[in-house]
């Protein structure tokens, strides 16, 4: 009968799930930025106690949510705002269970409370320790929180919230592949790219729909606890295949309270980056000031509070660049390695209120804003830029959130929310003129800026909790507006290749061998060099809905199951759909619509030992991730005529036969073709501006991952834990673009290659996560974060197809290789130690296995065709096997074809090893004021850490075919980034 009753439950549960994301209405995608309490109460025989009475006070504010077990002796609070709480649960003949717990952001605690007769105790003893269980009985999802202790004082080299995630298992740094936010922290997590992932605050969608990451920061001071879930979360969250990172900022408390700090670093406390070349005569401009300040209290005490917080950072910067130096008298020439001032301003600001307008309602309200202003490096093709490439990138970001919470009874909350958030950037050239591509240097000026994009988002969204016997639903969903638009200067000044670093004959005939001597191929610039490629109008909509069921099957048994439904409806184009070029809609197969399948199951489970002491979890589900709108830009700006290329001759003219002539018979410029300084006025090619025309696939769909997980969670000593999970991802419809045949256009007058934008690679990634954690007890706090892992794709460029595309458009599988970012070992260890005499010491050491990385052709164009994807230092360990292969390769090539032989110590990549340390002194002046003195140390022991920044090579070793192939070329961190050269910090910090 039993057996029957659960099959009946699950067939019920099922018909709920499915009439609500049929019918669901513009409701909440997540119940984020809160916490959930539930409690299995017995008597000493262990038999169930229902009608028991059980209370959660918030001990910063005195706010009480009060609920009665059931007959299950089950009892649930949900949306709980983080912090610590006094729970009391009481029953008739019962004496009173009080303890203190604190509830963690994203978190479900479970409670077993055994009651102990009233005529056994004599007196009732008010724990007030923290008494929150360590392991987590009722969740299957992968996640990691890290505590407002840990955020205070562990050393954050950028301090920005962000950086959290690298202390978990399965998060590692990515490339950056967004130029207009070059300072932007990007991680990857289950082996994605960055591009995906979902960021919220309080609960509110904070990423960027265009180019993909996140959005606004927030002051690291305003952080009060931060979650990221790696793999496999409810269906209460969507829009990621990867990870989901839940940040819950500061309230004001019964208590005013407030903070001021001040952290400063210079040339003087750091050490030199290991790849500047001495001979560059230049010293690295670094100093960074940050100023931090916040303050909260009560408007009206236990009724209404207010929080406010600010940080500001101002810094000098470098930016890596090359500089060519050539001697005319022996025509030698070298590229030196230098810094260049990289300038940056940020302001960060949040305010925010929270009002308990009766026992049944509250109202929270929070605006946040950042202003930056930042002087980067752009993106180049090359291994190294010049300081010339550097740009100028100012974004605005502001977010407004309210959220309204209305507990209808003790068993049934509601909680809908508004939000709007948009940001403008402006990126903008530093020097005016065309970029010049030399073999071993990028230098000029990026042909990718000026631009600009735009996005505003309006996010409405809905959520019921509702506790029913041993279960705990929760039903809603979401909807989102999203308008966007680019401004793009593509091509507008001008790209020009050249065939040599430095000229080597005095070609031009004037007594002199300099730069007008130098020999290139090709020019290229738009044919509408006064007029931007506008794209307007690049909106979407956005609509989900979810049902989840956390089923207390049995006091150690939690099944959770969940249903979620997603749908985008332009991010296909679908409003322009008329207005493709007519050239290519042959190729165009069936009809476009929506890609309006995406429902997503999961399904979970926890079965924890009678103690709560040992869990197993696991579970499956499938995640869609979210497409950006640069797809749609690709499609209407590379459309064969919004932007079309004039490519012109290099040093060529023509004769009157109007046959193309390079040089003299004396090796001397003819009369008439074109010089370093008169560039764009050769002969044009007929079609060789032809761009591509990119076109969507009617067919393409959401990027879908599915996620399996098995693992253990268990506490083998007081306050230690130890967790393992294996996860299995395997990801399906990720997007590439794919050449599919061409077209004669007459915009460009010659043949175009019509490029397909299509769901049709895969992602793959197979991990350990391992974690051990001390919580704070004895005066000390560790965590350890250990990740065996392994991630293969498609493409270097995180499935927006930029690149040269397949090596052959027709046999995909020559593509699969491991990802740029596929580090197989990261190990982190960090801790918090309160020594005598209030000094406190917090080291963050990370330890990580190199990256691979791709071997291109000397010309930098593409990779070796015959050697698989990102092949060094997975296929090729040393310098010495890839000339064995090469030599191999070269018999079968043509003479004139022959690959060049690297040198045998070549190297394909670097480990990584940066040890971190804070050290803190508090000296307390008052009751409640206190002054802490502190010393940051970052990369202690100065280990030269190569790694690079862009989806091109993240190695950060040249990896073009030629003399400096395998060698050196940026350190990880820049200046001052993670695992950059040692530096030092000194600040103050004032609390009250």
């Amino acid at each position: 009968m039993r057996l029957r009753r659960i099959v009946v439950s699950l067939g019920i549960q099922i018909s709920i799930v499915l009439l609500i994301a049929a019918l669901a209405r513009s409701a909440r995608a997540q119940e984020l930025g809160t916490a959930v309490l539930s409690g299995d109460v017995t008597d000493p025989q262990g038999a169930v106690v229902s009608g028991a009475s059980a209370s959660a006070e918030h001990k910063a504010t005195g706010l009480r949510r009060t609920t009665l077990s059931g007959a299950a002796g089950l009892f649930v609070l949900n949306n709980l705002a983080p912090g610590l709480y006094e729970v009391r649960v009481e029953a008739s003949g019962f004496a009173p269970f009080v303890r203190q717990v604190r509830l963690e952001v994203g978190q479900q605690t479970d409670l077993r409370i055994h009651l102990r007769l009233a005529a056994q105790v004599e007196k009732i003893v008010i724990d007030d320790t923290d008494n929150t269980p360590p392991v987590n009985t009722v969740s299957s999802v992968v996640d990691g929180v890290i505590s407002l202790r840990q955020i205070d004082n562990l050393p954050l080299n950028g301090r920005n919230f962000l950086e959290l995630a690298l202390l978990m298992p399965g998060n590692s740094p990515a490339p950056n592949f967004d130029p207009t936010k070059a300072s932007t922290v990007v991680i990857s997590s289950a082996g994605q790219m960055g591009r995906g992932g979902n960021v919220t605050i309080d609960g509110a969608d904070d990423n960027d729909d265009v180019v993909g990451g996140m959005l606004l920061n927030v002051p690291e001071d305003a952080v009060q606890e931060f979650q990221i879930a790696t793999n496999r979360f409810s269906a209460e969250v969507g829009r990621s295949g990867s990870s989901v990172v839940n940040v819950v900022t500061k309230a004001g408390t019964n208590d005013l309270h407030g903070s001021a700090s001040f952290y400063e670093r210079d040339k003087r406390l750091q050490a030199l980056p290991a790849t500047l070349d001495p001979g560059a005569g230049v010293t690295p401009p670094f100093r960074r000031q940050q100023y931090s300040g916040t303050l909260g209290g009560p408007l009206v005490r236990s009724k209404a509070w207010w929080y406010g917080a600010f940080e500001y950072r101002d810094e000098l910067g470098g930016v890596q660049v090359g500089t060519r130096q050539f001697n005319a008298a022996t025509l030698q020439g070298t590229i030196l390695k230098s810094f260049a001032a990289a300038p940056a301003k940020d302001l960060l600001g949040t305010i925010r209120g929270d009002w308990q307008i009766s026992n049944q309602n509250t109202l929270n309200l929070r605006y946040s804003v950042q202003r930056q202003d930042a002087t980067t490096g752009s993106s180049f093709s090359t291994a190294l830029g010049s300081a010339s490439e550097r740009q100028d990138a100012k974004n605005n970001f502001q977010a407004l959130w309210a959220s309204w919470t209305r507990v209808l009874s003790p068993t049934l909350v509601n909680r809908a929310s508004f939000s709007v958030n948009n940001f403008i950037n402006n990126t903008d050239p530093i020097t005016a003129g065309p970029e010049l591509d030399f073999p071993s240097l990028t230098d000029g000026t990026s042909f990718r800026v000026p631009q600009q994009t735009r996005q505003n988002r309006l996010e409405w969204s809905e959520g019921l909790d509702w506790v029913h016997g041993q279960h705990n639903f929760h039903f809603g969903g979401d909807f989102q507006r999203i308008d966007a638009d680019f401004n793009l200067g593509v091509f507008q000044t001008g790209r020009i290749i050249m065939v040599e670093d430095f000229p080597d004959f005095d070609r031009s005939g004037d007594g002199i061998v300099n730069d007008n001597d130098l020999l290139f191929a090709v020019s290229l610039r738009s044919a509408f060099p006064t007029q931007p490629l506008v794209i307007p109008s690049a909106d979407n909509n956005h609509v989900a809905a979810y049902a989840q069921d956390d089923w207390h099957l049995h006091p150690q048994f939690t099944l959770n199951l969940g249903l979620r439904y997603e749908i985008d409806t332009d991010v296909k184009d679908l409003g322009h759909y008329s207005q493709i070029n007519p050239l290519v809609t042959s190729f165009l197969q069936g009809n476009r619509h929506k890609d309006a399948n995406n429902f997503a199951p999961r399904v979970g489970f926890n079965w924890a030992t009678k103690a709560g002491k040992f869990s197993l979890h696991g579970g499956y589900g499938i995640y869609y991730d979210r497409i950006t709108l640069e797809i749609v830009s690709l499609e209407r700006g590379l459309d064969g005529r919004a932007l079309p290329i004039e490519v012109r001759a290099g040093n060529v003219t023509r004769d009157p036969m109007g046959i193309p002539i390079f040089l003299d018979s004396t090796g001397h410029f003819v009369t008439g073709a074109p010089t370093f300084n008169n560039p764009f006025t050769g002969f044009i090619f007929p079609g060789a501006g032809a761009g591509g025309i990119n076109i969507i696939d009617n067919r393409m769909q959401n990027p879908e991952v599915q996620q399996f997980d098995l693992g253990i969670q268990w506490q083998f000593l007081p306050n230690w834990v130890v967790r393992a999970d294996g996860i299995h991802d395997l990801g399906t419809h990720f997007i590439i673009g794919r050449a599919i045949g061409t077209v004669f256009n007459p915009v460009v007058g010659g043949p175009d290659v019509v490029k397909n934008l299509e769901s049709s690679v895969n992602t793959h990634y197979d991990g350990l996560l391992l974690t051990v954690d001390h919580r704070f007890a004895q005066r000390y706090q560790f965590h350890t974060a250990y990740t065996l892992s392994k991630s293969l794709n498609y493409a270097n460029d995180d499935q927006i197809p930029f690149s040269n595309g397949p090596i052959d458009p027709n046999d995909l599988r020559r593509e699969y290789g491991p990802a740029p970012n596929d580090q197989r070992h990261r190990l982190v260890l960090a801790g918090v130690v309160d020594l005598p005499y209030g000094f406190r010491i917090s080291p963050l050491w990370t330890i990580a296995s190199g990256v691979p990385m791709d071997i291109l052709l000397p010309d930098g164009s593409s990779r070796v065709p015959e050697l698989g994807r990102n092949a060094g230092g997975r296929v090729f360990h040393t310098g010495a096997e890839l000339n064995s292969a090469i030599t191999t390769l070269n018999l079968q090539r043509a003479v004139d074809d022959q690959l060049p032989l690297v040198n045998p110590g070549a190297r394909f990549n670097d480990s990584f090893n940066s040890f971190d340390l804070r050290v803190s002194k508090d000296f307390h002046v008052r009751e409640r004021c206190t002054i802490q003195a502190l010393a940051e140390a970052f990369n202690l022991f100065n280990v030269t850490n190569i790694l690079g920044v862009s989806v091109a090579n993240y190695s950060g070793f040249s990896n073009t075919l030629g003399p400096n192939f395998g060698q050196p070329v940026r350190t990880a961190g820049g200046v001052f980034g993670s695992g950059g050269p040692r530096a030092f910090q000194l600040g103050a910090k004032l609390t009250f």
